[in-house]
């Protein structure tokens, strides 16, 4: 499944896809307890989060907020 920016704030599954509107993907796997978060069309994660964190990032012109949770769930949302 994929959403768009429209959908923010949004939890993203295991295999969903956030597409913002510039064209930029941002998904994650699972590596362990690890969330490891990719940006665009990377093979390789940006960073990693672990349940319990978060970080801020920008992307797509757009200041995110990305919280790992314990279950299959990364939470996106726009500040």
């Amino acid at each position: 499944m994929s959403y768009s920016q429209s959908d923010l704030p949004v939890r993203l599954h295991d295999g969903e896809i956030l597409i913002l509107e510039d064209g930029t993907e941002l998904r994650w796997e699972s590596n362990g307890e690890a969330k490891a978060v990719f940006l665009g069309d990377s093979f390789e994660p940006a960073f990693e989060l672990f349940p319990g964190q978060d970080t801020t990032i920008q992307v797509g012109g757009l200041h995110l907020k990305l919280t790992a949770f314990f279950e299959d769930a990364l939470e996106v949302r726009e500040l």
